[in-house]
């Protein structure tokens, strides 16, 4: 039963869509709002195939056939760090749409992505009502909490999966086999683009050190010793990570690593690596987009290795 097509939806700079090519599969449009988001994402695919827009406004007669629906739909209004607002937030309403979506246009299968709080937002209320909600469309739908550090990059990314299969295909859905995981790669190889940490950086590094939660513990000499550690900061609190990096987020303040006893900035080219982007793609974009945007993309970025792992799995279920 193959799969070979697929639409691109909250396409964001096309993390998913690299996966799911990966994969063998061919992209037949994608949609996203953001102008940004979406110059990035031309320049790293080098293509014209057409941005269909604000989903919202869609509907199966303004899009192509496909075969596999993706999307990876607003996050904020379920993670931890944000308001939690949930279905009373206008962005948590995404997910409505693209059940109205998937209903209309009836794709074989579909990749969701979300941030792992959704698991349990609102005494786990709203993971039913998302099930309920696709179940309706008339899919067999399981989920799964999956960490990009088991699938190929060194990044402590957890994030909620969903994979829906129209009801009417001939298959069970509880033989479904999530992916396997895979040994970690060294964090050294993601580490290469030799970017100082600026003097307002380590500025902010020192405020970090000085606060009430940290006073004491550490001065910046101390952290330019820890030869191969990640530094991040977050809030009022300092976080220290060996071989692996925390999750990339759109907002935080900026993580700093040391190499050769120095304190190094990470990168907008480096964050597109940790989320599993080939370089020859991070290169298309690297000096060309802006360092702060591109860490907001990233940041927002679904992990290009947990997507190709995933489409591999769905393509072996739906062959077998």
């Amino acid at each position: 039963m193959a799969i070979k097509t697929f639409f691109d939806f909250c396409s964001g700079i096309g993390g998913g869509r690299i996966g799911l090519e990966q994969n063998g599969l061919e992209c037949v449009g994608h949609s996203d709002t953001s102008r940004l988001a979406d110059t990035t994402y031309r320049l790293m695919n080098d293509n014209e195939d057409k941005n269909y827009g604000n989903l919202k406004k869609l509907s199966k007669e303004k899009l192509p056939d496909f075969d596999v629906l993706i999307a990876g739909f607003p996050c904020q209004s379920f993670s931890v760090i944000g308001r939690k607002d949930g279905f009373s937030d206008n962005r948590g309403q995404i997910i409505f749409h693209l059940s109205r979506i998937i209903n209309e246009t009836k794709p074989k299968c579909f990749i969701l992505e979300n941030v792992k709080g959704l698991v349990t937002h609102d005494k786990k209320k709203t993971i039913k009502v998302i099930m309920d909600e696709l179940t309706g469309c008339g899919y067999l739908v399981d989920f799964k909490v999956l960490t990009s550090l088991d699938y190929g990059v060194p990044q402590m990314r957890q994030r909620v999966y969903f994979v829906g299969f129209r009801n009417d295909l001939p298959i069970d859905i509880n033989e479904f086999e999530w992916p396997e995981t895979v040994p970690m790669p060294d964090l050294k190889n993601y580490l290469i683009d030799e970017n100082l940490a600026s003097e307002e950086r380590l500025e902010i590094l020192q405020y970090y050190l000085n606060n009430p939660t940290n006073q004491g513990k550490y001065t910046v000499s101390d952290i330019s010793q820890m030869e191969g550690k990640i530094i991040d900061t977050r809030m009022n609190d300092l976080r220290i990570y060996d071989g692996k990096c925390p999750t990339l987020r759109a907002q935080r303040d900026g993580i700093l690593y040391v190499k050769n006893e120095k304190i190094y900035q990470l990168t907008g080219y480096e964050a597109l690596l940790l989320q599993g982007f080939p370089k020859e793609y991070a290169e298309r974009v690297k000096d060309v987009v802006s360092d702060r945007h591109l860490l907001m993309q990233a940041g927002n970025a679904m992990t290009v290795d947990v997507i190709r792992a995933l489409g591999f799995s769905i393509k072996k279920f739906l062959d077998c």
